[in-house]
């Protein structure tokens, strides 16, 4: 016989996986001009392929960036990006190129299916809706080194996925500018900030580096990106 308390947590986590397993097949990127190729020949992205993508991206990039890595829980940036996007489930993903050409995206929707998805695991639920809204908090507000990671990494695996499977780019340059304006730049000159005001010389170096790559490999692919602003 399981013991009762264990047996009402024991289900719930299996009543939370049945539900969130809907990830695999709720697709990103939808109405990305520069990616309907790649989705009409079925390279898609799931929710659920987007979290593995950014904790694979952390797990490869820590071991270049060793002083970093030393200032955070990886355990914890692990955990912030397997969850980060739950609450998408059900509600579905909308793009950044719908988002900059007006469509709103409800983030209380969001953090509500967090709560239904986590209902039966009260002390889960707690930490998943703290981490969720540290996660959406404005990027100039967050402090917390593993939140400001967790938001970098996801930025560059959503780059990168873009910059590996796009076509067009240089045609759409003006709108993924304006992206690259509202994410990866903001999130990295943040992450250097922070780090500057701790006196993370060394980590202040790796974090650079990886930015001048990354905008090194956004130049390759012929993007017009505007870098005035990147404080790399």
């Amino acid at each position: 016989m399981v013991n009762k308390e264990l047996e009402g947590q024991i289900n719930g986590i299996y009543r939370l996986l049945s539900d969130a397993y809907t990830g695999n097949w709720q697709n990103r990127w939808r109405d990305t001009p520069y990616l309907k190729d790649a989705l009409d020949e079925g390279k898609v992205e799931s929710i659920t392929g987007h979290s593995w993508g950014t904790m694979e991206f952390w797990f490869l990039l820590r071991r270049v960036c060793p002083n970093l890595e030393s200032l955070v829980s990886s355990v914890e940036v692990y955990e912030i990006l397997l969850n980060h996007d739950l609450g998408e489930t059900h509600k579905g993903d909308v793009p950044l190129y719908r988002k900059i050409n007006g469509e709103v995206d409800d983030k209380m929707i969001e953090r509500q299916g967090v709560e239904i998805l986590s209902e039966q695991l009260p002390d889960t639920r707690r930490e998943l809706l703290g981490w969720f809204d540290e996660f959406e908090t404005e990027i100039d507000r967050v402090d917390k080194l593993e939140i400001l990671v967790a938001k970098w990494i996801d930025t560059l695996q959503g780059n990168h996925f873009a910059l590996t499977f796009g076509s067009k780019l240089p045609e759409y340059s003006k709108p993924i500018n304006s992206i690259l304006q509202i994410r990866f730049v903001p999130y990295t000159n943040r992450l250097i900030q922070v780090l500057e005001e701790r006196g993370e010389k060394e980590a202040i170096k790796e974090v650079k580096e990886i930015a001048r790559y990354h905008t090194e490999l956004i130049k390759a692919r012929g993007i017009n990106f505007d870098t005035s602003k990147l404080n790399v």
